[in-house]
């Protein structure tokens, strides 16, 4: 039986239209997660941002080679200096810090949620709601894992895992939510 072709999102589609638009993509992705990594309820020791969910839904817009791109940027940009992660933080100390891990996550979360809306869930809105939800799951079970290197796996799971389950839900649904309208917008068919 033959399989179906991979589902090919609205940004890359856009960006395998002209070589500028490949360009201007990953550079307005990059923009995007410092910014959102600006947008923070400061708890300790790792502050709840935005920027998982504009994450997950640049993920899903784009496709893998795309998100895996812009994500290697944004922390290439903010490991050379530049203020792009949270609390305008930069450069190679921040690997010390309790959100490495969520920092070295963000690439898998990002490649594994596009690679699973390409090959599996192709904007179904159920299957795709699963995507986005896992790639929450990895991301805070990486940064989770991470810290509990430092503090031990209790303690990690308490102070990294669990008050990020709340704002995981929300930013979700509302990734599900936008992906659909930017697909939408974008011409994409309705999913079969």
């Amino acid at each position: 039986m033959p399989t179906a072709p991979d589902f090919q999102p609205a940004l890359s589609r856009l960006a395998a239209t002209a070589p500028a638009w490949g360009l201007a993509i990953p550079v307005v992705g990059v923009a995007l997660l410092a910014w959102s990594a600006q947008i923070s309820i400061p708890i300790q020791p790792v502050p709840i941002t935005a920027q998982s969910y504009v994450l997950l839904s640049l993920a899903a817009l784009m496709g893998w080679r795309l998100a895996g791109i812009t994500v290697a940027g944004y922390i290439a940009v903010g490991l050379m200096g530049l203020g792009v992660f949270s609390g305008r933080r930069g450069g190679l100390e921040i690997l010390s810090t309790p959100s490495a891990g969520f920092i070295v996550g963000f690439l898998v979360a990002a490649v594994l949620v596009a690679v699973l809306q390409e090959k599996w869930a192709r904007l179904r809105p159920l299957p795709l709601f699963g995507v986005l939800a896992l790639g929450h799951l990895v991301l805070m079970a990486i940064g989770s894992g991470w810290f509990a290197t430092k503090v031990g796996p209790a303690l990690a799971f308490e102070k990294n895992f669990l008050p990020f389950i709340p704002g995981a839900v929300v930013k979700t649904v509302a990734a599900l939510a936008t992906v659909i309208l930017v697909e939408r917008a974008a011409g994409t068919p309705r999913p079969r």
